[in-house]
């Protein structure tokens, strides 16, 4: 297969990308839409009529210096904004593909809001190869200093993040430990990790339906600073456990790590949560979901299944929201 024709992108000129088959980018909506949620109760499908929520959502600056922003998600629940838990949340597309405004990243954090409820705060980081890693990493950082103030006025604050975006959630959650931002939970669904020597599922993925070898190592390739090959830390888990150490993990806060089945990557998965189990970090790993890599972004069984456990997730590890006050969500006194 030709891995560029697959993913549908190619090189301009100036060695940016061009990317014709991208999902449609949806315009934030400030006067809000609606989301069905299913009734308190009735989590395994009974005859009460779900809810309805109206979710609003914004774009707003979080870098000028790296052209970055933040897509926020608000839900009208009944209560006020600054009383629910704030998640950063961080997109998929194997740091090449995909915007904050990307169609099925966008429905997500709309339905998470809604579900949770919760403000989702979705990172518009800087992709590759126009910004090779360490770039998303450095702009999670950004995210974390922006929700510092949140998180010091007593609001639960999570970050999540979908297949690569799970990886650069990672991160983000090292350097709220390291910039001292509390967390209160870190959600990875699906890491997108690597490697130069083949796990068996990566041997067994080369027709994979959703994430082909030959596109996995490209996407790689892109990401990755010029001249790394996949054992670098910023590709396999090993390295960088290696080099992050049990001490800094342990720092972490109770950390929801999902998979499937099918799913490439997911014999690395397993060394990441073998690692932060062994470092004390409490874990909850639910890696065999049925299907492949992000299907829950194709069905609605596994995207309502998907919602339900990081809903569940935030709202047990959130608990009473401790000092926070009437003041306006930041960045979102536009709503």
């Amino acid at each position: 297969m030709d891995p560029y024709k697959y993913l549908k992108i190619r090189f301009n000129p100036d060695g940016s990308l061009y990317r014709y088959g991208e999902a449609p980018l949806l315009p934030a909506s400030p006067a809000g839409e609606p989301v069905a949620v299913a009734a308190e109760g009735d989590a395994n499908g009974g005859d009460q009529s779900p809810r309805r929520i109206v979710v609003h959502s914004n774009d707003v600056p979080l870098s000028d210096a790296a052209g970055t922003a933040l897509r926020l998600f608000v839900p009208s629940c009944g209560g006020h904004a600054s009383r629910l838990p704030l998640v950063l949340y961080f997109h998929g597309g194997g740091y090449v593909l995909f915007r904050a405004a990307s169609e099925p990243f966008h429905n997500t954090c709309t339905a998470l809001a809604a579900a949770t409820p919760a403000v989702v705060a979705s990172v518009d980081y800087r992709l590759a190869p126009e910004h090779r890693l360490p770039a998303a990493f450095e702009d999670a950082a950004d995210a974390v200093l922006w929700a510092r103030p949140h998180a010091a006025a007593g609001r639960p604050v999570f970050v999540m993040g979908s297949h690569n975006g799970a990886t650069i959630a990672f991160r983000a959650a090292l350097a709220a430990a390291d910039a001292g931002v509390e967390l209160r939970g870190v959600v990875l669904n699906q890491p997108h990790l690597g490697g130069a020597v083949r796990t068996p599922a990566e041997a067994g993925s080369v027709d994979d339906r959703v994430l082909p070898l030959p596109a996995n190592d490209l996407l790689w390739e892109l990401a990755l600073p010029v001249g790394a090959d996949r054992d670098h830390e910023y590709c396999n888990p090993e390295p960088m456990l290696a080099r992050v150490g049990a001490a800094r993990l342990r720092r972490l806060p109770p950390c929801l790590v999902l998979g499937r089945r099918r799913d490439p990557p997911r014999d690395r998965t397993r060394t990441l949560v073998n690692a932060l189990r062994k470092a004390g970090v409490d874990v909850e790993d639910r890696l065999d979901g049925a299907g492949y890599h992000a299907m829950e972004l194709f069905k609605a069984n596994c995207a309502a299944e998907f919602t339900a456990q990081v809903s569940d997730f935030v709202r047990r590890h959130s608990g009473a929201v401790a000092g926070a006050g009437d003041g306006d969500v930041v960045g979102m006194s536009k709503l």
